[in-house]
């Protein structure tokens, strides 16, 4: 498996887990990701956030998400 191919597996976990987390459904969640940059940030920390814990990249997520909408 590529590279490019494990980024995507990763911010599609996220996405799904984000949005069982939240309580919203997938879609909602891809949609907010992609408006917000989350899935370019996703992408472009792949190999920082891959090896942490669910908890972790939630929270950085969250974190990510919140920064930009104070921008």
């Amino acid at each position: 498996m590529n590279t490019e191919t494990k980024k995507t597996e990763f911010v599609s976990f996220c996405i799904e887990m984000y949005a069982k987390q939240n309580k919203v459904s997938g879609a909602a969640a891809a949609k907010w990701f992609e408006q917000s940059g989350a899935i370019n940030y996703l992408f472009a920390n792949y190999e920082a956030l891959h090896t942490q814990g669910w908890n972790y990249i939630l929270a950085a997520i969250e974190n990510f998400i919140a920064a930009e909408e104070k921008k």
